[in-house]
This record gives C-alpha cells, structure tokens and sequence, in this order.
C-alpha cells in the first residue's frame, strides 16, 4: 500500500472480509505461547516458541445471512467486523518497525505488509543514506 499518514481506503466490506481490529494503546511485545511456531504474517519468518512477537487480533464478517444467523448476528446491522478467527503475529524485527512507524503518525500501515519494504520507503522518504564503509 505505501506509506501514508491518513488512510485513503474505501470501507466497503464485503461478506467474508477480515480486518484488523485493534486499540494501538494494547499492542506491546509478548513471548510467543502457542503450541507451534507461527510464521511472521510481513515477513514470513517461522517465530519460534517463547521468542518476543506481537500479536494482532483480527476479525471478519460472516459469509452469509445463516452465518449470521449461526453467530446470532445481525445480517443487516453491523458496522465492526463481529467474527474473532485466528491472530496474526509479528516477529522481534518486524513489530519494532510497525510500531515505530505507527508511533510516527503512519496510521494506514497494515501489520502484513512487508515492513522491511516500508521502512526501506521511510527512509528514502527522509533523505536517510548509509554509511559507506572505507
């Protein structure tokens, strides 16, 4: 998507759509405590076990009406995304970037875009040149 500090998107959901849902206040490093590894939704990294990651909630909206209706949801008057399904998860390197560039005011910054790719895009945009080793 490119960074940009004002979300520019449509918010047009279409059944079956998920999101990420989150109150950036909540978001903080955390040891990983599942049962197997997880794969860093940016990068792709394996996390492993007890390793420091974020973790991202992440909702959608039914599929259909009988979804709905299996949810008790509905159909017709929901805003939010109500279905809680599987979380998302950053590695060590991959959530120091998001939430830098977050904390900066980059608020349409989705946690699985490539955040090696956006950080390399921050600092072209700030003139940032590496140091040439002699």
């Amino acid at each position: 998507m490119g960074l940009s500090c004002s979300c520019d998107f449509d918010y047009d959901f279409q059944p079956g759509d998920w999101t990420y849902w989150f109150d950036q206040c909540s978001l903080d490093f955390e040891k990983l405590e599942t049962l197997k590894r997880q794969r860093c939704c940016s990068c792709g990294e394996l996390i492993s076990i007890n390793s420091l990651c974020v973790k991202y909630s992440r909702y959608r909206y039914p599929y259909n009406k009988i979804e709905a209706r299996i949810h008790n949801i509905d159909w017709d008057c929901f805003e939010e995304p109500p279905i809680k399904i599987a979380y998302h998860y950053h590695c060590e390197k991959c959530a120091e970037i998001w939430l830098n560039l977050t904390y900066i005011g980059y608020e349409c910054l989705s946690p699985n875009e490539n955040m090696k790719e956006s950080l390399k895009e921050y600092q072209e945009l700030i003139g940032f040149k590496e140091k040439e080793e002699k």
